[in-house]
């Protein structure tokens, strides 16, 4: 898949147009089949565009893509077969610890330090924004549930934080591509869990769906980015 970010980009926009169209029209066989295609896409085309052997850091995006992955299959049958969706959620967390650890990466191998202010002023958003949105989701929470969700939600806010940390450590143009692209993949867990613990409002799943395969691109790209940018050293 030797394709430019930009070529990559009108595929990617393409199939989930489509994708999206699915849902729309409520094409179950179809939603089916291309939902599990676009972790393995962003898998195979970051792999071919990372350049020589991968690192840590390329490692460990995989790893998050493809916990990602299993989460996308698992919540596909949730409805039908509830423990999927606490299935969904663990492959999810996996999935952000690793994209997580991988940030941390960026920042041990930088240069510079981080700083307890600066530490502090890059990572109070997230904390103040998931810890509201806990509060505000938590009294519809089954009681089964209270401790997972709440887990999921420390690990979310850790996933932003260490996206926002990388700032000064890492060239402007991955940082900027993670930073975005972990914001909407929070805020796409934000709108499972309004529409599954406190209303269900039209149009979730397409809302979900965009937020969630943008801010995945964006990781990827990011990450891609990155890896080039080191091995240009």
């Amino acid at each position: 898949m030797n394709l430019s970010v930009k070529q990559f980009g009108l595929v990617y926009a393409g199939v989930s147009g489509l994708f999206l169209l699915t849902l729309v029209f409520q094409l179950q066989m179809a939603h089916y089949i291309i939902k599990p295609m676009f972790m393995v896409l962003l898998m195979i085309y970051h792999y071919k565009r990372i350049p020589g052997m991968a690192s840590l850091f390329s490692k460990l995006v995989q790893f998050g893509l493809f916990f990602s992955w299993i989460g996308d299959i698992a919540l596909m049958f949730d409805e039908k077969i509830e423990i999927l969706f606490v299935v969904g959620l663990a492959a999810f967390l996996i999935a952000h610890l690793g994209y997580s650890y991988a940030f941390v990466k960026n920042i041990k191998d930088s240069s510079q330090n981080l700083s307890v202010s600066t530490a502090l002023l890059y990572g109070a958003p997230f904390a103040l924004f998931t810890g509201f949105f806990f509060y505000y989701i938590k009294d519809g929470l089954p009681a089964d549930l209270f401790v997972p969700v709440l887990a999921y939600t420390v690990v979310i806010s850790i996933m932003g934080i260490t996206s926002a940390w990388r700032k000064g450590h890492v060239a402007s143009n991955t940082y900027n591509w993670i930073l975005i692209g972990a914001i909407l993949f929070i805020l796409s867990d934000c709108v499972i869990a309004v529409n599954k613990f406190v209303v269900d409002f039209e149009n979730d799943a397409i809302l979900n769906m965009f937020l969630y395969l943008s801010g995945q691109f964006m990781i990827t790209i990011g990450a891609i980015y990155h890896a080039q940018n080191i091995s240009s050293k």
